[in-house]
């Protein structure tokens, strides 16, 4: 259930839902210009936007990233919620789904944002052929001595 395929595959899933959704809530708002809604759906727009990119980010983690167990778990529930919220959407209103689609977001934004410090932190640096290393000790060095 958390592994690297399936979260893989259910990202597709959430990928395709938030598209849905985020379509659902586009049409709602052209189709609807006249009545007080707009505004609902508008937030509508902004939440399954949201939820789109949080897709994308769990798609990338699984696709991109070599992760352990215990984080594919990680994203891997946050996947799972973002497609209970395609259905939760539906019948728990729009404040419910805002406040899901910004916590979501934040938690997978978060989660690889951690991993791209680790992993920008921990790529050891390797100088071009060309290129030298100067020691930083030549600036205390006496002078006329190289």
């Amino acid at each position: 259930m958390f592994k690297r395929e399936t979260v893989k595959a259910f990202s597709v899933v959430a990928i395709i839902l938030s598209v849905i959704g985020l379509l659902i809530s586009i049409l709602g708002t052209f189709l609807l210009t006249q009545s007080g809604s707009t505004l609902a759906f508008i937030v509508g727009m902004i939440s399954w936007a949201f939820l789109v990119w949080a897709s994308i980010i769990g798609y990338k983690l699984c696709s991109s990233y070599k992760l352990y167990e215990e984080e594919y778990k990680k994203v891997g529930i946050r996947i799972y919620l973002i497609i209970i919220a395609f259905v939760l959407f539906f019948f728990a209103g729009l404040i419910i789904g805002f406040a899901l689609s910004v916590i979501l977001l934040g938690a997978l934004w978060g989660l690889k944002r951690n991993y791209d410090e680790w992993e920008y932190n921990n790529t050891p640096y390797v100088p071009e052929p060309n290129e030298t290393i100067e020691n930083s000790d030549s600036a205390t060095s006496s002078p006329g001595i190289d």
